[in-house]
């Protein structure tokens, strides 16, 4: 028989490409539910972008979570406990400016 292999914390990301109409609560339920989120907020405008950020800073902190700044716009939120597998540290590694 075939083991199968546990997911890693980059199998669970959740890529978003934000859009003005984003609702910023599922995104929170998402993070607080354990999936590791890469926002892009290239379509979005600065001072909407600039307050989702923020809120979801909260929420990472709550649930003891770290974010990356992966390009200018760009970001990823997840769990320290996302981080031990190494995936999510490897890919940020690889594309981070």
């Amino acid at each position: 028989m075939f083991k199968k292999r546990k997911k890693t914390a980059f199998d669970r990301i959740e890529f978003i490409l934000c859009e003005p109409d984003i609702d910023v609560f599922k995104l929170a339920d998402k993070l607080l539910k354990g999936k590791p989120l890469i926002l892009n907020f290239e379509n979005q405008n600065e001072i909407e972008s600039n307050k989702i950020i923020t809120f979801l800073s909260g929420i990472t902190y709550a649930i003891d979570g770290e974010i990356e700044v992966i390009k200018e716009q760009i970001f990823l939120f997840a769990t320290k406990q996302d981080y031990k597998d190494g995936s999510l540290r490897k890919f940020v590694n690889e594309y981070k400016e």
